[in-house]
């Protein structure tokens, strides 16, 4: 017997891993991802739904063997199963979900003795009394010397104070991970990992210059975070492209133990439901000092800070800014790197400048579309550019919002609104703007025959190009179309310049044919 504990004994004093607590980062990189299911809408403020990467240094010291290292300050938003460690081998790992908070105190002390303060609201007087957490199951059961009862369905102003803070919960995100086996000593370790609550948009300016032939644009980046943990001066940047992200990482788990956390306050509810005590104000569950609440910022009143070397509020500017995010090429996307540290904090915006001072040339294009038996949408006038270097531009655009302004005699005036899907290098961009003025797109009065025919008036003192789309793909077939189409996917165009106040005229077919 002796002999087998002998040899029992090496497990066992393994079998618990040391644990070693790092408090933070001393270096960290935030580099976030737009979200690629919200088209040209805008960020979600509430609830970002893309995600980032998350890059911590961390200088810690390890006793030799396996240890048990625990990351404070994480993103609460950490997907666990992305997480990777450089700098010593791991072994396992665990996003902690014991958080300092009221389901966590709760569920700590359930058959312990906690103190019940009440507040009369009638005469003021405050009363304690000692008592037992029984269950925190859906709602909080406590027993006194006067019998059981479920907290807050009393009518009281009532708040439970427990004796000290349990060392097992943390007032920030954790994530632990049990390392092989290693010599100990200091160490420098870089903690990689995904975390959701992330996303950025595009913000764009264009001055349309006075011919019409090019563009002066600048662009806004906007950085959004949803987490609950800030990353001091940090180094950040904002990926442009379309990133495929697999099911497996997509998980909020660090989402689901905040959710969890927070149940009692929610959803605590009195016997028998809906009495006159139903719905009153629940108050805030105390703990000792020690180890304070992270104070959570409201989201509605939410701080907007544009990076100009300083961190300070001021309106928007169209000047060249101080800080411009530097584009770099990263495969089929592109890496917009802020060049200075900056805070991405807690719940908040921020605001950088790039495809800054860039002049792109293109053409204002006035255009109708019709599909076979269909009648005549709407005419559109936009500003049409080609995504090339040749053109001006020559980089991934994200989608976001477009704001147009236009230089004229009497300086510089608003034109419109439009936006922009995802553009990648090569792509025709296209904004659509402003009511369409002095051009019409109208069927011949004259003609009697049984075909189509219409005509094109440009009533501007200058001249324009038009297009008509003819849409392909449909039943129906156009038929006895004029000369000179170009063909583009799902459409054929017509197109051409029509002198100032002058018009066109236009004929076409159409027959019907049989669906495959």
């Amino acid at each position: 017997m002796l002999c087998l504990l002998l040899v029992l004994l090496p497990s066992l004093a393994g079998a618990a891993a040391p644990a070693v607590i790092s408090h933070g980062p001393s270096e960290v990189g935030v580099t976030i991802y737009r979200d690629p299911e919200r088209g040209s809408d805008s960020i979600d403020t509430d609830a970002p739904n893309s995600f980032a990467l998350i890059s911590e240094t961390r200088v810690v010291d390890l006793p030799p063997g396996p240890v048990t290292i625990r990351f404070e300050g994480v993103a609460g938003g950490i997907v666990p199963q992305s997480a990777i460690l450089f700098g010593t081998q791991p072994r396992e790992r665990n996003r902690d979900a014991a958080l300092l908070s009221q389901g966590g105190l709760v569920d700590a002390f359930t058959g312990q003795q906690v103190l019940v303060r009440r507040t009369n609201p009638a005469t003021g007087v405050v009363t304690e009394e000692r008592a037992t957490i029984r269950s925190a199951a859906d709602r909080m059961v406590i027993s006194t010397p006067l019998g059981a009862e479920a907290v807050y369905c009393t009518g009281l102003q009532q708040t439970l104070i427990y004796p000290n803070a349990p060392a097992a919960l943390s007032a920030k995100p954790v994530l632990s991970m049990t390392t092989k086996d290693q010599p100990g000593g200091r160490a420098t370790i870089t903690l990689a990992y995904l975390a959701n609550g992330f996303d950025w948009d595009a913000t764009y300016v264009a001055t349309l210059a006075q011919d019409g032939k090019s563009l002066a644009l600048f662009s806004w980046l906007t950085m959004a975070s949803g987490d609950e943990t800030s990353f001091v001066d940090a180094t950040t940047s904002a990926v442009a492209g379309q990133v495929n992200r697999s099911d497996g990482t997509s998980d909020d788990t660090g989402k689901m133990a905040r959710e969890q956390a927070e149940y009692l306050n929610v959803y605590g509810r009195c016997w028998p439901s809906g009495t006159t005590t139903s719905g009153l104000r629940t108050p805030q569950l105390v703990a000792p000092a020690p180890v304070p609440m992270p104070m959570m910022s409201d989201y509605s009143a939410m701080e907007v800070v544009v990076v100009t070397g300083t961190r300070r509020k001021e309106a928007v500017q169209f000047a060249s800014m101080a800080v411009t995010a530097v584009g770099e090429r990263l495969g089929d996307l592109v890496l917009y790197k802020i060049p200075i540290p900056v805070t991405v904090a807690a719940q908040s915006q921020k605001q950088v400048a790039f495809l800054a001072d860039k002049k792109i040339t293109g053409e204002v294009i006035y255009r109708s579309r019709i599909a076979p038996f269909g009648s005549l949408r709407g005419m559109d006038r936009l500003f049409r550019f080609t995504n090339t270097t040749r053109a001006g531009l020559g980089q991934p655009i994200p989608a976001g919002q477009v704001i147009l302004y236009q230089d004229g005699a009497f300086g510089r005036q608003l034109i419109g609104q439009s936006s922009t899907e995802n553009k990648t290098i090569n792509e025709d961009v296209e904004l659509v703007f402003g009511e369409v003025e002095n051009v019409t797109l109208e069927p011949d009065p004259d003609y009697t025959g049984k075909n189509y025919r219409y005509v094109v008036r440009n009533a501007n003192p200058f001249p324009i190009r038009f297009e008509l789309e003819f849409m392909t793909g449909h039943d129906g077939k156009f038929v006895r179309l004029p000369r000179g189409l170009i063909s583009k996917p799902g459409k054929q165009v017509w197109s051409i310049v029509i002198q100032p106040n002058s018009q066109r005229l236009i004929g076409w077919g159409e027959v019907e044919t049989t669906s495959q």
